[in-house]
């Protein structure tokens, strides 16, 4: 090789390292502010107690995710606090809650119809100082609204978004595995308050509306429905601190949705719906829901250990909706064993009634001859859960919950002359976050 060309190659090496020195900020900058991860969820479980279907279950749920602070991107500095937020879900298997209990509570919250959707697509902006929180795409009201932070740990879906909710909105309302477009601002009004306010698609399944499930009018959470109605929501929350316990918050809100729902006991014309051509339900117009929810730290030792507990209630028209009335309550100890310090044990109860319109329908169709049915009343939910931190990327939960009349008080599938028996369901939660 030449001298003239070894001089090149150097000089060239040399632009390089140089190049690579002054540029190597910016693509740190740009580095840090995509992040990427991805989860995995897996329950496996099963009915040990009656149910429908007593046996084995399994469901998983894969999440990718991806978050892009635009104010870290090299020249992109003025739109410091705007973020974009995107994942999917990847549903696998079969849950034990439609496959073998047959309950209005989903016994595992990563439960959902198989299959691949979008989950989250929201730009987010978050001024200086956080006291402003906005967003604008596809996301849920599980994740921004109501929240129930003493209950972290607990599996069962209506701790974290409300069987009073799901069961009752039209889809089941904007929430996970179906979220829907809609907009939000969130503003600490003052050092204790905050105040959050909605607005979303009234059904996340979108038209056409009727006895379709949203997994089929909207499978892969790319229907984007901006024609079916608006949900409108809001809430107040306010943190405070009582002397010889300590902190707590209190939180109350409601909703509204503008589209109509069938009425639970009468037809258009006025007659019960179990009488004969009696012809179809009468529109309901709008649905509304009212909740509350208070956390209070009862008890706070060293070194994280603590002692939290919570109550929530809710209310809904029992014209129209399955569950007219539900009530939550629960205790969640922090490191209960010293030499495991970063695990959790929570116990809780659930009850949900269900609308004395509905029994009296069950009433009527017994009365007139029909195929025989239980009176609903009500379901319960007992839970215990302990969540075990094995690394910071793997945790476990194993899980106990009974249920008590399983969605509600409905037939027992494999006893029609039977009401659906109270079951006793065991379950091993595991996720995993890379």
């Amino acid at each position: 090789m030449s001298i003239g060309r070894r001089n090149q190659r150097l000089a060239a090496s040399i632009v390089a390292a140089l190049a690579f020195f002054l540029v190597r900020p910016a693509l740190a900058r740009a580095a840090s502010a995509v992040r990427f991860h991805i989860s995995e969820q897996a329950a496996v479980g099963a009915a040990t107690v009656g149910g429908a279907s007593p046996g084995p279950a399994f469901a998983g749920l894969l999440s990718p995710s991806l978050a892009i602070d635009f104010g870290k991107l090299p020249r992109l500095a003025p739109l410091a606090g705007l973020s974009l937020h995107a994942n999917a879900w990847i549903l696998q298997g079969h849950g034990p809650t439609a496959a073998k209990i047959h309950s209005l509570s989903p016994i595992d919250l990563i439960e959902g119809p198989a299959g691949a959707r979008l989950g989250d697509a929201y730009l987010q902006w978050r001024p200086a100082g956080n006291a402003v929180n906005i967003k604008i795409g596809q996301f849920g009201l599980d994740e921004n609204f109501d929240q129930n932070p003493a209950a972290a740990i607990l599996l069962d879906g209506n701790y974290t978004y409300r069987n009073i909710m799901g069961a009752d909105l039209p889809g089941g309302g904007p929430a996970y595995p179906f979220e829907a477009p809609g907009a939000m601002i969130a503003v600490q009004a003052l050092p204790a308050l905050r105040l959050r306010a909605g607005i979303f698609s009234g059904d996340p399944g979108g038209r056409p509306f009727g006895s379709l499930s949203v997994a089929v009018r909207n499978p892969h959470g790319l229907g984007f429905p901006l024609n079916a109605g608006a949900l409108l929501i809001a809430e107040a929350e306010w943190d405070y601190r009582l002397p010889g316990l300590g902190a707590g918050a209190v939180l109350a809100g409601g909703l509204y949705d503008n589209l109509s729902r069938p009425d639970l006991l009468f037809s258009a014309s006025g007659r019960s719906l179990a009488a004969p051509n009696a012809g179809p339900p009468r529109a309901d117009h709008g649905d509304r829901v009212f909740y509350a929810g208070l956390t209070q730290t009862l008890w706070r030792g060293v070194k994280g250990r603590g002692l939290r507990g919570f109550a929530r209630i809710a209310y809904a028209p029992p014209d129209r909706n399955l569950i007219t009335f539900g009530v939550q309550g629960g205790l969640a100890l922090s490191a209960p064993f010293a030499i495991r310090r970063k695990n959790s044990l929570a116990l809780a109860l659930a009850y949900d009634r269900i609308s004395g319109r509905v029994a009296a329908l069950a009433r009527a169709e017994n009365a007139a001859g029909q195929a025989w049915q239980p009176i609903p009343s009500a379901e319960g939910d007992i839970e215990l859960a302990y969540n075990v931190v094995l690394t910071p990327w793997l945790s476990l939960t194993p899980d106990l919950q009974y249920l008590i009349h399983p969605g509600g008080g409905i037939v027992d599938p494999a006893n029609p002359a039977k009401e659906n028996p109270n079951a006793l369901v065991a379950l091993l939660h595991a996720t995993a976050r890379f």
